[in-house]
């Protein structure tokens, strides 16, 4: 008898708490249908996971925590690269929405993918966009994909203005994938607006690598942004202290946004590029396997 999906999810999630490594290995099973191998990690994704599961994790939460990587950044002086915010919030109820704008973005600060975009407030049902709000609080992001980084992150709810490209631009996603500082690659994003959106996987001298699996049956050429070298100095300034993270930026309207830290990506299952990309990459990442491997709790912090 085939379990229903809550019931899945919700198994899931306990042994993820008993042994995230475990979690993690049936993930990578379920996805690649080989085993996952932690003793001697060897592909892009295998040192992924090895990163996510025994790499200092309680360093990469303060980056992870989408409220705590405003204030870096703000350290580094990059405040001028911050999506301007409205409010932050611990609380659903504490929030306004008739004195907000009629544009804004709602995230949550313990996850990925937790947004609310509003692109007209008349529209919005606020008792709706509430219980969506408080559904989103309660989630416990770290269960999902076995990810320890987004553990014990206080939850909390950052409004930001709405950043839309004027009528002759479009807004740009630049994902760039930095290997013990260095940016070495870029997963350019073009018009996000438009559902058949075209990804590539570019050099840092914006040479198309072919290393990802066509989406489409055609290839455009992405155009070079002329903030390029800017976007890369940006990466690498950021990305100092890590072994590996993803450093995502957007252009909009010629003006460079930070997003946030990645070290993560696609929950470690890459199954978007080709198996030559996987082994190549991976000899990228030079890992301390020697190194004490650390427990991880999963309770809630207060």
């Amino acid at each position: 008898m085939k379990l229903p999906i809550q019931a899945k999810r919700y198994a899931f999630s306990q042994i993820v708490k008993l042994s995230p490594i475990v979690g993690s290995k049936l993930l990578f099973w379920k996805t690649f249908k080989y085993r996952l191998n932690l003793e001697n990690p060897q592909t892009f994704t295998e040192k992924l996971m090895w990163l996510k599961l025994f790499e200092d994790v309680e360093f990469k939460r303060r980056f992870t925590d989408k409220v705590k990587a405003r204030e870096y950044m703000i350290t580094l002086g990059y405040s001028h690269l911050l999506v301007p915010t409205i409010g932050i919030f611990d609380e659903v109820d504490d929030i306004i929405f008739e004195q907000l704008p009629r544009k804004f973005v709602l995230k949550c600060s313990h996850g990925a993918r937790l947004t609310i975009v509003c692109e007209n407030k008349r529209e919005m049902d606020y008792r709706q966009t509430r219980l969506q709000l408080a559904e989103m609080m309660a989630m416990d992001y770290s269960l999902e994909h076995a990810e320890p980084h987004y553990a014990m992150i206080h939850p909390r709810i950052i409004i930001e203005h709405f950043i839309e490209p004027s009528t002759s631009n479009v807004s740009n996603e630049y994902k760039i994938h930095c290997f013990h500082g260095e940016p070495k690659l870029i997963e350019a994003t073009v018009d996000c607006s438009i559902p058949k959106q075209q990804t590539l996987m570019l050099t840092s001298d914006w040479q198309n690598t072919d290393y990802m699996k066509k989406k489409s049956s055609h290839d455009e050429a992405i155009a070079k942004p002329e903030q390029l070298e800017e976007l890369l100095a940006i990466a690498k300034k950021l990305s100092k202290p890590f072994t590996y993270v993803r450093v995502d930026l957007k252009i909009v309207d010629e003006k460079i946004y930070f997003n946030n830290f990645t070290f993560s990506p696609e929950a470690c299952l890459y199954v978007n590029i080709h198996e030559e990309a996987n082994q190549k990459l991976g000899q990228w990442l030079e890992l301390d396997i020697g190194k004490t491997k650390q427990q991880v709790s999963y309770a809630r912090s207060k």
